[in-house]
């Protein structure tokens, strides 16, 4: 077998037949593993390769099913080249048979032969090295883009280069060199040893001028960019030149020197020139840098105007003065630049008449002649800048009104303005806001600043200490001069001194760089700034690190802040415009991650923390409050919420007008109440507290279909009603427990904790909860077509009727009565299901009239009329449209449509019913769900005639329901196993 990776991935088995690698997936997994031969790759940089930083729920499945792909694409039958290891996967690859190896291998002999002057040696080396390259390695790969195995490759390809060149040099071989290194110069134009290779290929080819130039050329760059002068070894082939035969009677350099000062030029003003240099080792903002450099280059009528902002830290600055570099072409009157510190620590804002006198006096305005009116001196900075094409960048701007008078007017100038504000009313044409890097940018800024080089193995350490930097360059760049400073340092060390979140500011902070500073300087400028709405968005920030939760809303922040919620809403707004928050979504912020170690610690300072436990003791009695209306408005009747709801003014009170709008709010607030629900016995809310928040939680996660956390968080309750001995929480949390596992098709789990929960509610002599539980076993045995034994358990639940049940109880009790009439008497069923229908109506629980209707449907589908079957399943759907839909029924009511539209001979209908519900499925991670649909897809398909097509989805739908009790099974088993004809 034999594997390239120096250019597309591709693999020849050992009779040189191309192997078909299939599509992008595989080709990823094979490229993950080839970045590490022979060596353990863990599964989570596999996964990082094939699905970026979000794997789908899906993905540990599907990376076994790219696995078994690839071994057949490999003919690795037996496993012994791919080979799944305890923590990871590995690719045995012998000698000889990776690119990659061998071209190494000679670059490294070739290297060998240029340091002793071996010019045969080294040309027949770096040649037959650079035979193996055809294009960037992994080319066809783009999660490896920019990757350090693939960075380190092109490095070796250019020493291969220059070896080559040199043996050619060294050789005497001129011949169509001078045309290959142009190019290359080109590309690399901070690379002496090209330089110097064409410089000496010029001047021995007779282009002595060309050559002369050249070094000029390299000299100005390197002096202008980075302030250095070229090395001993380039400087020494400029005077291999200028010694040269094509020199004129071989001048000395002085003698040169002398004639071309003969006649002096024309005296002229130098050229404007005021921008630092860029940032070493800019990386990324490519999208960013094209719509900046489009629009400051295009023609128009007017000065071009592009605004820069971002958080703290997200790199404005350094991508200005990249722009700003490349486009001094553009701009033949020069650059302009000026710090507007808007947000220097310890310096205050420049005023706009400093301004205007610096940028005045840089343009050779005598300052005698500058005027002290802010109206003139803008008046006469437009006149200067009118007849020039000229770039201005204005960095770090406090505000429009200090920005405004600094503006040209005329066409040929061009204005750069980078801001933490986003400057919304200057006008400007281009607007770019900075996010932080992406994993693979800030992964190759750390190399570049921290002038390391990473292998393979460092990839982990690497992603996960651009991770706790928050992607953020100015982050990055102090852990990369930490790195540089202490070249003995290892990554994993500084990962580790940084992922303690307590001190992880400290960390971030080196000499003139420090990423608490620049938090600090926006915070106080709010403190400072005197108007009452920056005064409490800097109260805001305070209470947010108080809070340490993911995300923000008005509601919640005038509850913690004791305001009113207009006034919570315009501080989080202004933290907004300061970048200190970001909007994730209309109405709600989240800071970033660095932000959020700031704000701890303002809130951990000395004479906080009293007034910070009342704003969060507030903030959990709303939420408490909050949350048990929500359970009250999805389970009328079974839950009771609150009298005297906290906050009800403005709108904001704790009554929901309908289920929608309790989802609505669960949907914006899920995040923060399964953190306050998983924190433990010990965390904010205590034992008691926490319990009784995962049981209000219950409603909202089990209509929403959100299993996963269903289960985390009732499996938590469990574990702590035992241990603070609360057996009523443990019953009820046993009882959410086997919902979940209902949900996820785990029937007979599910019976086993509704036994236990049964046993406890007997125990506490709980008639409601064990008819509750009772009703709720009756259904799974009739789930698994246990006909006896589900009856026997509803006689049991019925004999515990209360003489006066709520609506909701006697719905629910009619609907668990229809259930278990369906093995029997479907039209019994229906009766149950129709009455049910109706008092869950009059009881206001769309939950229970949603199942009543399904429920209808299924049994009409029994009966074999899809017409009265599908009116119930489409009745029950539009139910759903309010946005009240319970997921499982929702699940089984698309499900029960899609089956009455086949039965119906409406296959296209069918079809598109199969695919959304497959879509929906596959969007909530409900493999159980998914599962169904996909059984379903393949009768569809069959009746279509696309027998093939069907028998793939059963075998999906076999995947999914495997581990399940789904009653589809033994069907699908032999649909799966039987061949084609004995299935028609």
């Amino acid at each position: 077998m034999r594997f390239a990776v120096l250019g597309s991935l591709t693999a020849v088995d050992d009779d040189g037949v191309a192997v078909a690698l299939g599509g992008p997936k595989p080709r990823s997994l094979l490229a993950a593993l080839l970045l590490e031969p022979n060596r353990t790759v863990p599964v989570d940089t596999v996964m990082t390769v094939l699905w970026g930083g979000h794997p789908p729920p899906t993905a540990t499945a599907s990376l076994h099913n790219h696995v078994a792909r690839l071994r057949r694409s490999l003919h690795d039958v037996g496993g012994t080249r791919l080979r799944t290891m305890r923590h990871g996967l590995e690719m045995r690859v012998y000698d000889g048979e990776l690119d990659r190896d061998v071209f190494e291998e000679r670059v490294r002999r070739a290297q060998r032969a240029r340091g002793r002057e071996d010019w045969e040696a080294t040309e027949r080396d770096a040649g037959a090295a650079l035979a193996l390259w055809h294009g960037t390695p992994f080319a066809d790969v783009p999660a490896l883009a920019g990757h350090p195995v693939v960075s380190f490759l092109q490095e070796q390809r250019l020493q291969a280069l220059e070896c080559r060149f040199e043996a050619l040099l060294g050789l005497g071989r001129l011949d169509g060199l001078a045309a290959e290194l142009g190019v290359l110069v080109k590309e690399h134009p901070f690379r002496e040893a090209l330089h110097r290779q064409l410089i000496l290929v010029l001047g021995r080819t007779g282009r002595r001028a060309e050559a002369l130039a050249l070094f000029r050329s390299l000299r100005r760059t390197l002096v202008e960019e980075l302030g250095v002068e070229p090395g001993p070894a380039v400087q020494d082939a400029h005077q291999e030149v200028l010694r040269g035969p094509a020199a004129p009677h071989r001048d000395s350099p002085r003698t040169a020197t002398t004639t071309a000062s003969a006649t002096p030029p024309a005296k002229r003003p130098p050229r404007l020139a005021q921008l630092p240099a860029p940032p070493a080792g800019f990386v990324g903002r490519a999208e960013q840098i094209t719509e900046i450099r489009g629009d400051l280059e295009s023609g128009r009528d007017r000065t071009a105007l592009a605004v820069i902002s971002g958080m703290p830290g997200v790199g404005k600055t350094g991508l200005a003065l990249h722009v700003a570099a490349e486009l001094r072409h553009a701009f033949p009157d020069g650059q302009l630049y000026l710090n507007l510190h808007g947000a220097t620590p310890g310096v205050a804002p420049l005023e706009p008449a400093d301004a205007l006198a610096a940028l005045l006096h840089g343009l050779g305005v005598d300052a005698r002649r500058i005027p002290d009116d802010v109206g003139a001196a803008s008046a006469l900075l437009r006149s200067a800048l009118a007849p020039t094409r000229t770039l201005l960048v204005l960095d770090d701007a406090a505000s429009v009104s200090q920005v405004r008078p600094l503006l040209p007017a005329g066409a040929g100038c061009a204005v750069l303005v980078t801001s933490r504000r986003p400057l919304a009313t200057l006008g400007a044409s281009t607007h770019v806001r900075l996010e932080p890097l992406s994993p693979q940018d800030g992964a190759l800024l750390l190399e570049r600043a921290s002038g390391r080089s990473w292998d393979a193995s460092d990839a982990g350490p690497v992603a996960r200490l651009v991770a706790l930097c928050g992607h953020l360059p100015l982050a990055l760049r102090v852990s990369a001069a930490r790195l540089r400073s202490r070249r003995t340092l290892p990554v994993e060390k500084l990962v580790e001194r940084l992922a303690r979140q307590e001190d992880r500011l400290d960390h971030l902070e080196l000499e003139d760089l420090s990423v608490r500073r620049s938090l600090l300087v926006a915070h106080e400028a709010l403190l400072g700034s005197g108007d009452p709405h920056d005064g409490d968005a800097a109260a805001a920030l305070v209470v947010i690190g108080a809070l340490d939760l993911p995300e923000y809303g008005a509601p919640l922040m005038a509850t913690a802040m004791d305001r009113a919620e207009r006034s919570a809403e315009s501080a989080l707004e202004r933290l907004a415009e300061v970048a200190l928050l970001q909007e994730v979504s209309w109405g709600r912020y989240a800071p970033h991650d660095l932000v959020r170690d700031f704000a701890r610690e303002l809130a951990c300072r000395t004479g906080e923390q009293a007034r910070n436990a009342e704003a969060v003791e507030r903030s959990l009695r709303w939420y408490l409050d909050r949350l048990a209306h929500c359970a009250a408005a999805l389970r009328p009747g079974s839950w009771r919420a609150p009298e005297r709801p906290l906050r009800p003014e403005g709108g904001t009170g704790a009554v929901f007008a309908d289920t929608a709008a309790a989802l609505a709010w669960g949907d914006a607030e899920a995040a923060n109440l399964l953190v306050l629900a998983g924190s433990g016995a010990h965390g904010r809310l205590g034992p008691a507290r926490t319990l009784d928040l995962i049981n209000a939680l219950f409603p909202y996660l089990h209509d929403r279909g959100r299993v996963r956390d269903l289960e985390r968080l009732t499996r938590h309750a469990i574990a702590l009603a035992r241990t603070s001995g609360n057996t009523a929480a443990e019953g009820r949390a046993l009882g959410q427990l086997a919902s979940a596992h209902y949900s996820a098709g785990r029937i007979r789990q599910a019976l086993l904790l509704l036994d236990e929960a049964v046993e406890l509610s007997e125990h506490l002599s709980d008639d409601r909860a064990r008819m509750r539980h009772l009703g709720n076993r009756a259904a799974l045995l009739r789930e698994l077509g246990e006909g006896a034994d589900a009856r026997a358990t509803l006689n049991r639940c019925l004999a515990l009727r209360p003489d006066r049940p709520t609506p909701g109880e006697e719905a629910l009790l009619l609907g668990h009565q229809g259930y278990v009439a369906e093995l029997t008497d479907l039209r019994s069923a229906v009766s149950y299901h129709l009455r049910s229908r109706e008092l869950a109506r009059e009881a206001g629980s769309t939950v229970i009239e949603q199942v009543a209707l399904c429920n209808t449907g299924r049994a009409l589908l029994g009966l074999g009329e899809p017409a009265r079957a599908l009116r119930s399943f489409q009745e029950a759907l539009g139910v759903m449209a309010s946005g009240t839909a319970h997921w499982n029924a929702e699940r089984e009511t698309r499900l029960g449509q899609a089956q009455a539209l086949r039965r119906l001979g409406r296959l296209d209908e069918a079809r598109d019913a199969c695919t959304a519900l497959l879509q929906e499925t596959t969007a909530r991670g409900d493999s159980y769900g998914r599962g169904l649909a996909e059984y379903e897809f393949g009768h569809v398909l069959e009746a279509l005639g696309d027998e093939h097509a069907a028998l793939g989805h059963w075998h999906d739908a076999l995947s999914a329901l495997e581990e399940t009790d789904a009653p589809v099974l033994t069907d699908l088993r032999a649909l799966t196993d039987a061949p084609g004809d004995a299935r028609r």
